[in-house]
């Protein structure tokens, strides 16, 4: 196990030496990712509001208070029943609560995909498409798209598009407007 941890030790001076690390800020020492990554760094930050989810755990629990008191048997009316129900409302009022977002860095674009904060650099983007209700940024390896819908996540997607546009002129990435 000790020379698993030498190897990895090995490889983090090497890649901190090359300044692969976008986190480091002098060679090596990281000095705080938390002002890097999340909807708080510097960039324009551009935020939206889920709103499908929540409402439809609303919706269920909803339902099931719905058939509580229609059945009214003494099986429903249990007080894990009714704790169930509860917990369905407050995790839609926390995804409601957690806000989506784009962040538009000098050299990089930061989101939240699957409760994780995400990185683009500029050069890992193959093209970014933008229409009037939705932005794709695609990277070019190979991983899964970014998507921001207008709709669905009420991301204000004009302004989006204009100041992505100019990200993409100043990195020479493909913009297509739709």
């Amino acid at each position: 196990m000790a020379s698993f941890d030498r190897k990895v030790e090995r490889n983090q001076m090497k890649l901190s030496k090359k300044g692969k690390n976008p986190l480091d800020k002098k060679g090596g020492v990281r000095t705080g990712t938390g002002r890097m990554m999340g909807a708080r760094g510097d960039g324009d930050v551009f935020k939206g509001r889920k709103i499908i989810l929540p409402l439809l755990l609303i919706l269920l629990a909803g339902l099931y208070a719905g058939v509580a008191l229609a059945g009214g048997s003494t099986e429903v009316s249990t007080t894990m029943f009714w704790v169930t129900i509860v917990l369905y409302v407050i995790l839609a009022i926390a995804l409601f609560l957690n806000k989506p977002y784009l962040r538009v860095n000098k050299n990089y674009l930061f989101t939240a995909k699957f409760n994780r904060d995400r990185m683009l650099e500029a050069g890992q983007i193959s093209k970014i498409t933008a229409s009037a209700n939705k932005i794709t940024i695609t990277p070019k390896a190979g991983g899964q798209n970014w998507v921001f819908h207008r709709r669905r996540n009420l991301f204000d997607t004009p302004a989006m598009s204009e100041r992505l546009e100019t990200f993409a002129k100043t990195h020479k990435v493909d913009f297509i407007k739709e």
